[in-house]
C-alpha cells in the first residue's frame, strides 16, 4: 500500500506543488480568501484525477496485476490520496490566515475553522460520489461528472447554510449530534462507494467496458 501512495505521490509531486503554491497565495489576498479554501480543495479533487489519467495513459493496471496488491488495494490507495490532499488542503487554509493574521492582525479563526470543514466534509463526499464514476467511464468523461458532483454538493452546503442562517426560528441540533450524523453519513458513503469501485475496477480489468 505504501508502495502505490509512494507511486502516486510521484505522479503528482509536480502539479501538487504548483496547486498548493497557487492555493497558498490565494488564501493570503483577504479578499480572495475563500476563494483560495474552495482552490485549496480542488487540489484534493484533481489529485486523483490526475493519477488515474497517468495510469491510464502508460497501461499501469495491467502492470499492476502482476504486482503482489489486490484490486482492494489499488483502488483504496486513490480514497487515501484524496484524503491526503484534503489534510494538505485544509492545512493550506490554515496557513494561509495564520499568515495574513501576521500581516493585517484581522482574522475571523471561527469563519475559517467553519471554512475548512465545510469544505473538507463536501470533499468526503465528493471523493465518495467521483471516484466510482472515474473507474467507470475512465477520467476523460469521469472528471466532467466528478466536477458536476462537487458543484452540486457544494451548492448543496452552501444552500443549507443560508437557509438555516435565515430561518433562526427552526430548532437548533446540538453540535456533537451534527458531528456524529454526518460522520456515519460519511463512513458509510465511503465503504459503499469503495465496494462499488471495487467491484468496477474487477470488471474494467476483466475487459467488460471495452466495448
Amino acid at each position: 500500500m505504501i508502495g502505490l501512495l509512494k507511486k502516486d505521490l510521484f505522479v503528482a509531486d509536480k502539479s501538487g506543488r504548483l496547486l498548493m503554491l497557487l492555493a497558498l497565495g490565494f488564501s493570503l489576498i483577504p479578499p480572495l480568501g475563500a476563494f483560495g479554501s474552495t482552490y485549496a480543495m480542488m487540489l484534493a479533487l484533481m489529485m486523483p484525477i490526475t493519477t488515474l489519467a497517468y495510469d491510464e495513459r502508460s497501461k499501469w493496471d495491467r502492470y499492476a496485476a502482476m504486482l503482489p496488491y489486490s484490486p482492494e488495494q489499488i483502488v483504496w490507495s486513490k480514497y487515501l490520496l484524496a484524503y491526503i490532499f484534503t489534510l494538505l488542503a485544509g492545512g493550506i487554509i490554515v496557513l494561509g490566515a495564520l499568515l495574513r493574521g501576521v500581516s493585517t492582525g484581522d482574522v475571523d479563526w471561527m469563519e475559517t475553522a467553519e471554512m475548512s470543514v465545510m469544505l473538507g466534509v463536501a470533499m468526503l463526499f465528493v471523493t465518495a460520489l467521483g471516484l466510482p464514476a472515474l473507474y467507470r467511464f475512465g477520467t476523460e468523461k469521469g472528471r466532467y461528472m466528478m466536477l458536476l458532483v462537487m458543484g452540486v454538493g457544494v451548492g448543496a452546503v452552501l444552500g443549507l447554510q443560508s437557509i438555516f442562517g435565515e430561518a433562526p426560528q427552526l430548532p437548533r441540533l446540538p453540535l456533537a449530534a451534527v458531528i456524529a450524523g454526518v460522520a456515519v453519513l460519511a463512513v458509510l458513503a465511503t465503504y459503499v462507494s469503495f465496494r462499488v469501485s471495487v467491484r468496477v475496477y474487477k470488471k474494467r480489468q476483466s475487459g467488460a467496458y471495452n466495448a
